[in-house]
């Protein structure tokens, strides 16, 4: 009776054997399955106007040895058109295109650019900076661009200058020092005092078009041109500012604006996080030599969006390399080679109180922009909006000059857009 008790053990013992391992080789065989199933692979065209595009397309190869991705870069004043043609054309349409946040809106409002919404995209966004995230949904709501980065700005100083002017170089005092337009206003009249003229507080009264218009309301609502009351203040505070010599009337991205983030000659300079090439850092002569500060609201600069074509063949590896660049690995890497900001709140968070880049020495530079960022609206493009500030700025720019009255401003302002708009709406 024992020895056929162990014989039925041993049996036992060996089925369940087999059986493990018929059921590893089973699971394994599973597994291979899967992963062939997931496995990335097969070939990307990228069209672009930004360099930085091949190292995406660099790491994204690292990540994925399978994928390959071809990046064509064209002259940004040449790209929008050439994109449009083949759009239009449907002949050698790329995969994935960028677009520039100034004409963002006519290409995600078409028939060119897929739904990423539908393909998963409300995940990779959820965490995302509000203004960055709503500036790639159509008219609609959905997801169809995405961006990489959040290009927020602020005040950038010498600091060895904004002792001299300022008493600190301290960024937190700074910013409670700057944090409204009349406080900018009193101090920028003490700098030039002090400075015979020489010295400015800031390079250009266009520092307040560029912080406030994130925050105003739409220009057009409902098929009818709005003027939102705080451009008329922000009118006044500009001509206060320029009658004072507050600013040095240097322009953005003029000759003499970039000399003067160097030479000292403007204390606070209102600068995008990714404009680090415009500070001349020859022999690290840059180390430690500059802070930022807050500026009286939030504010960003540029973005690049990136879209997927409707029609392309390879949309399930197009979507995987959007979804790269909208998570934590690549925005960090970017973060780390590049200074510019995240899109991700996550990564901003992640990174407050260690991140640091040998030009602002110990400061940790996203404490500031991440304050700024979280504060900014979340609004939608729109077709409007981009040409119709750029019409404020060439009139109330205009009426500075001239020290003209507000109403009068106002009147050749809805001239000029009802001339470039006549489907609007003009009172």
């Amino acid at each position: 009776m024992k020895k056929w008790l162990s014989i039925l053990l041993a049996s036992v013992l060996v089925l369940a054997l087999f059986a493990g391992c018929s059921n590893s080789e089973n699971t394994n065989a599973t597994d291979d399955k899967k992963g062939d199933s997931n496995k990335v692979e097969g070939k990307l065209t990228i069209w672009t106007f930004f360099g930085q595009v091949e190292d995406m397309a660099k790491e994204f190869e690292k990540k994925y040895p399978d994928a390959e991705v071809e990046v064509k870069i064209f002259p940004g004043d040449q790209y929008q058109t050439k994109l449009l043609n083949v759009l239009q054309s449907g002949k050698d349409v790329p995969d994935i295109f960028d677009l520039e946040r100034a004409y963002i809106d006519k290409f995600i409002n078409s028939k060119y650019a897929a739904n990423l919404s539908d393909m998963g995209a409300e995940d990779l966004v959820k965490d995302y900076v509000p203004y960055v995230q709503a500036l790639g949904r159509d008219s609609k709501g959905d997801v169809r661009a995405i961006s990489d980065h959040s290009s927020p700005g602020g005040f950038w100083y010498i600091k060895e200058n904004a002792k001299k002017y300022l008493g600190t170089d301290n960024p937190d005092e700074i910013s409670a020092m700057v944090d409204s337009w009349d406080k900018i206003i009193e101090l920028g009249k003490k700098v030039n005092q002090e400075s015979n003229g020489q010295v400015h507080l800031i390079s250009h009264y266009g520092d307040v078009y560029n912080v406030e218009a994130n925050h105003a309301k739409p220009w057009v609502k409902d098929g009818k041109l709005t003027i939102d009351d705080s451009w008329k203040e922000n009118y006044e505070i500009q001509k206060e500012i320029f009658n004072n010599d507050v600013d040095a009337k240097l322009e953005f991205f003029s000759a003499g604006w970039g000399n003067a983030i160097n030479d000292g000659s403007v204390v606070l300079n209102a600068m995008p996080a990714w404009a680090g090439f415009m500070v001349d850092n020859k022999d690290d002569a840059a180390k430690d030599k500059f802070g930022v500060a807050k500026t009286p609201k939030g504010f960003y600069m540029g973005g690049t969006y990136r879209s997927i074509y409707e029609k392309s063949e390879n949309k399930e590896l197009a979507y995987k390399f959007i979804e790269f660049i909208a998570g934590e690995e690549w925005q960090q890497h970017n973060l780390e080679a590049t200074g510019n900001m995240p899109g991700l709140l996550t990564v901003y968070e992640k990174n407050l109180e260690t991140f640091k880049t040998p030009m602002f020495g110990e400061q940790n530079i996203l404490k500031p922009y991440y304050e700024m960022v979280k504060e900014i609206p979340g609004t939608k493009t729109d077709k409007y909006g981009e040409e119709v500030l750029s019409k404020w700025r060439k009139v109330a720019g205009q009426g500075i000059k001239d020290n003209a009255d507000i109403d009068e401003v106002i009147k050749k302002f809805q001239k000029e857009v009802q001339n470039s708009f006549p489907e609007l709406k003009v009172d």
